[in-house]
């Protein structure tokens, strides 16, 4: 009887600590699905665990993570969680792959340094303690005379701090502006050729009020969509601080 109560004491202890955080606010529907299990409806106070698969289906929703930092999803994002290591409330460790949608996230700063992560198919954002904002797969749109339609990328937007930003693949062009104040108008910048080498010597630091577009293919006469900064995601983060 005693070697089955420390045993499953030992149980409980383990999926104790599988738990990575919890979801403080869904408004919609979403879905999280362990590795190897079945998806399971997402509701507010939800643990969210390592290894799951975070699924938005309607709507919008946010969780927080053990060491106090704040993760949102946009409909239509998928997020993997791929690494979380914690020493109590303190972050070691936390890597999540956005597959699909948008992630916004407000990172605590950790006092070890421990690494903060978002990867997509096409870039990576490191950061330690600050605001950003990463769309994955995002259609920018080709400038008047280019080619018609347009190709995806990733965006990765600083509202504070630091980011990190690196390619996931040999990228080819790269698109870097400033961000104008709200309201204003400002020419966006021409893109330029560079190696991957170049790119991680001149935008390894994506300073505050900034932004980037990543795309793999050659895109010269792309650009952002302006537009996308007030859409509806952005708007629901600005009533739900």
């Amino acid at each position: 009887m005693n070697r089955f109560l420390f045993v499953a004491a030992l149980l409980t202890a383990s999926l104790a600590l599988a738990d990575v955080g919890k979801i403080t606010r869904l408004d919609g529907a979403a879905t999280r699905t362990p590795k190897g299990g079945a998806a399971e409806a997402l509701k507010d106070g939800t643990a969210i665990e390592l290894g799951d698969t975070i699924t938005v289906s309607a709507g919008n929703l946010k969780f927080e993570l053990t060491d106090g930092s704040v993760i949102a999803l946009d409909k239509g994002s998928v997020l993997v969680i791929n690494e979380a290591e914690f020493q109590g409330q303190e972050r070691s460790a936390f890597s999540g792959f956005l597959k699909a949608g948008s992630l916004w996230t407000k990172v605590k700063k950790a006092v070890g340094g421990g690494k903060f992560e978002v990867t997509t198919e096409r870039a990576v954002a490191g950061v330690r303690g600050t605001i950003f904002r990463i769309d994955a797969d995002t259609l920018v749109k080709a400038a008047k005379g280019g080619a018609g339609g347009g190709v995806k990328a990733s965006i990765v937007r600083v509202v504070e701090g630091v980011v990190a930003v690196h390619p996931d693949k040999i990228i080819a062009k790269t698109i870097k502006k400033a961000l104008p104040p709200k309201g204003a108008r400002s020419e966006i910048a021409g893109p330029t050729q560079i190696s991957a080498d170049e790119w991680e010597a001149r935008f390894v630091d994506l300073q505050k009020n900034t932004q980037i577009a990543v795309g793999v293919d050659l895109w010269e006469q792309a650009q952002y969509d302006e537009a996308a900064k007030h859409d509806a995601f952005a708007k629901w983060l600005e009533k739900n601080p």
